[in-house]
């Protein structure tokens, strides 16, 4: 009988908790299942939710990780290209 764990693999750290439920809808949109969650151990260190040193971590099945890290290339690729 296959196991039904879903493993989980942290793909990139976005700088607030903005930018990551962006990311995490973009993923949605494009049928990768995600989560985000504030990076670092210690959630008191953090002036305001979602705005922590550490930035905003997120998650995507490990099936997934080589499709969704190629999506955020693309999107960051997009963003820089704008800047100019």
């Amino acid at each position: 009988m296959p196991s039904t764990k879903t493993e989980w693999t942290k793909i990139y750290n976005a700088r607030d908790i903005v930018e990551a439920e962006q990311l995490v809808e973009m993923l949605k949109q494009n049928g990768i299942t995600a989560f985000s969650q504030e990076a670092g151990a210690n959630i008191a260190m953090h002036g305001a939710p979602g705005f922590g040193i550490y930035g905003v971590d997120i998650f995507v099945k490990t099936d997934d990780t080589e499709k969704a890290v190629q999506l955020i290339k693309e999107i960051n690729n997009q963003e820089n290209e704008e800047n100019f």
